[in-house]
């Protein structure tokens, strides 16, 4: 597909919501503790659970990260941990969750578990999908290291929509609220190489905006299979990144509450080594040129951004001034 246009095609990106409603058997509450949340915990049980629900060879686990020994049959690689043989990384999780219960100070024993389907594949496994969540319940959640295990009584399955459908149903604003409700993990360049942002005097966000345009597209031609090479899928995604900044310098910083928070370090199963998790919470009022930005900021809210958004972080919330 020599003609994809990285400034329209992306926004044909389906993305669907499930609302599954859960109780539990016992009380349950994630107490702080150094490099897990709730949505770590949650991001740890759908892997576990979809292994053992979903693979068609059933595929054994181990400390070490599990292989597929089918991949081209088998759906388990694509909702656990997509690999792309041409960028040579794994993307981000396309199942994404988040149950705000759980991240309160007080115990539950009902809650709602957020999950969004992020694209074609992830919406056309939608029965794996809830195979894996009943599978969740029938395994549990440790917290308090105590297994909690829990039932679903409902699920409510919203239509498929594209990206462009959402943005049409969106008012003409002329500022909006940028909410980061868990902490957003996001990583500058300098020329001492990489450092993690926790707080500065403005929020930078001209490469936010410009990494979730990249990552957009680059998702987007992962999604429909298209067959182009490294170089030309990185040009287009540079393309709409280029576009996603350019749009965000007419953006104007009004205020912002941000806090930097520090979870520790957990241990990663794919490199083996401690991965640090620090970023930011808190608010952001942007004003000025929001028109043109709107879209990627859609990206953002629906995807989440900076890193580990598959593990619950980065998730954001977008508020119009009509609901400032």
């Amino acid at each position: 597909m020599l003609d994809y246009n990285p400034l329209h095609h992306p926004f044909e990106l389906p993305v669907q919501k499930l609302r599954v409603h859960c109780v539990t058997d016992r009380p349950l509450f994630f107490p702080a503790h150094s490099g897990s949340t709730p949505g770590t915990t949650l991001s740890g049980a759908f892997g576990s659970a979809l292994w053992e629900a979903v693979c068609l060879n059933h595929c054994q686990t181990s400390s070490k990260e599990p292989q597929c020994q089918h991949p081209e049959k088998c759906r388990v690689p694509w909702l656990y941990k997509p690999y792309s043989k041409i960028h040579c990384r794994n993307f981000a999780r396309p199942v994404l969750l988040r149950a705000i219960a759980l991240e309160e100070s007080e115990p539950v024993e009902v809650f709602i578990l957020e999950v969004t389907l992020w694209g074609r594949h992830a919406i056309a496994a939608l029965h794996d999908v809830t195979k894996t969540l009943h599978k969740m319940g029938e395994l549990g959640l440790k917290a308090e290291n105590k297994v909690v295990h829990f039932q679903i009584t409902k699920i409510e399955t919203q239509p498929s929509i594209t990206l462009a459908q959402r943005i049409q149903t969106l008012p003409l604003a002329h500022s909006v609220l940028l909410e980061f409700q868990t902490p957003f993990l996001h990583q500058e360049k300098n020329k001492e190489g990489k450092r993690q942002f926790y707080l500065d005097q403005s929020l930078p966000i001209v490469n936010i905006l410009g990494n979730a345009a990249y990552n957009l597209v680059a998702w987007d031609i992962e999604d429909r299979g298209l067959l182009l090479d490294r170089a030309t899928r990185h040009n287009l995604a540079r393309d709409a990144r280029d576009v996603a900044g350019d749009s965000a310098k007419e953006i104007l910083h009004q205020r912002s509450h941000l806090s930097p928070v520090d979870i520790g370090t957990r241990y990663s199963r794919s490199n083996q080594q401690e991965m640090s998790l620090q970023g930011f919470v808190g608010l952001v009022e942007l004003t000025g040129n929001i028109k043109s930005s709107l879209p990627w900021l859609l990206v953002l809210t629906l995807a989440g951004g900076g890193q580990k958004r598959a593990m619950g972080f980065g998730t954001v919330r977008l508020w119009l001034d009509g609901d400032l």
